[in-house]
């Protein structure tokens, strides 16, 4: 995560350095900190459901009731697959950017999903240093989306191939 958009923002932009990069980082771990400082109890809910299905994974993730590795660790791997494999397709020129647009598009929900479900998992997780890591990099997450959307709009021709039929005429100017 993070590794092709500030490559590409570091090695074709000026728009932001290494420098004020680590400051926002610094900033946003440090926010993480205040936020996650305070678990007066840990929460007891009891058995969970005995049904197995994708359903009843998804809901008791949402209501914060698996534990922290078993709601972060499934998504944010098939996220950081899904993401280097759209950019594997950009860089080989068989995605154009309407594809690659989409694609974050169709991952913003679950995103979101996600990010509810790590908050509400971690909240009453023991390990708080696992719990602050695992928000940290739920943050990151939403910094990823801000470069590439900064990148399809303000840098197009750094990363994509303009010279492609199937882009349309606006998407590289």
């Amino acid at each position: 995560m993070l590794i092709n958009a500030l490559t590409i923002l570091f090695n074709f932009t000026d728009l932001i350095n290494p420098w004020e990069l680590s400051l926002i980082l610094i900033a946003t771990a440090y926010a993480v900190q205040l936020l996650t400082s305070k678990n007066p109890y840990i929460k007891e809910w009891g058995a969970l459901p005995t049904d197995t299905s994708l359903y009843m994974y998804l809901f008791t993730a949402w209501q914060g009731r698996l534990t922290l590795l078993r709601t972060f660790l499934p998504f944010y791997l098939i996220l950081n697959g899904t993401l280097f494999y759209i950019d594997y397709r950009i860089e080989n020129g068989s995605y154009t950017i309407a594809s690659w647009v989409t694609m974050h598009i169709i991952f913003a929900l679950p995103t979101l999903w996600w990010t509810t479900s790590v908050w509400r998992c971690s909240a009453y997780s023991p390990n708080r240093i696992w719990s602050k890591i695992a928000r940290f990099l739920t943050i990151t997450v939403f910094y990823e989306y801000l470069l590439r959307f900064i990148i399809r709009f303000y840098y197009p021709g750094s990363w994509f191939n303009c010279q492609q039929l199937a882009i349309e005429f606006g998407d590289c100017i």
